[in-house]
């Protein structure tokens, strides 16, 4: 046996059973997991992850912490992946503090965080900025005049939020948004029309 060959045996008896999976594989494992509904084998993998400092893992890690009532812990981890830029993360993190779940209530902080992911087109974030403008969204301050604030109707709207929706309809219909645009507010209602839960109800029947 050559030296090459007797320095590979040594190598794989002293590491070759002690492999550590990367992390990105250990989120993979844990999120296949979380999907199919193995809540519990997916904990491992996934924290294994998230403390190795992979973004997707913390986010979703915290994510059922979160809905486990773990609030602390899962700010925790939200605001690590948030502070790498992870959308989820930051969505995460917005929420608990506009609920003051373990965080204490922050409604600018909640907001900063949330306007972070919505950047990013995270739809989530784009639906609760969408709310606090309309006075839906506990936990959020904004302020009606602001422009910012149409801005994340229009987003929201352009990802099928009735609200939303409703919002800018009655604004093209009254001219609140300058001009009356009468078409562009009956093409809107069509679409609420559309997306109401009686005609997709039909819609599946038809089918």
């Amino acid at each position: 046996m050559n030296r090459i060959s007797v320095l590979s045996l040594v190598f794989f008896s002293l590491f070759g059973t002690n492999v550590v999976a990367a992390p990105q594989d250990d989120y993979g494992a844990g999120r296949k997991a979380y999907l199919a509904g193995d809540v519990v084998s997916a904990m491992t993998p996934l924290k294994r992850a998230a403390d190795a400092g992979y973004a997707p893992a913390q986010s979703l890690y915290a994510y059922i912490l979160d809905k486990a009532t773990y609030n602390e812990e899962a700010a925790q981890y939200f605001r690590r992946a948030a502070e790498q830029g992870d959308a989820d993360g930051q969505y995460g993190l917005g929420i608990l503090y506009a609920s003051g779940e373990g965080v204490a209530r922050d409604p600018a902080a909640a907001r900063e965080w949330l306007e972070r992911a919505g950047d990013q087109n995270h739809g989530l974030a784009v639906v609760a900025l969408s709310q606090a403008f309309l006075g839906g969204r506990p936990g959020l301050t904004t302020d009606p005049a602001d422009a910012a604030g149409l801005g994340w109707v229009r987003k929201a709207g352009a990802l099928d939020s009735i609200p939303a929706l409703s919002y800018l309809a009655q604004g093209y219909r009254t001219g609140a948004f300058g001009a009356a645009d009468l078409k562009e507010a009956e093409r809107l209602e069509a679409r609420i029309r559309e997306l109401s839960p009686d005609n997709r109800k039909k819609n599946r029947k038809l089918k």
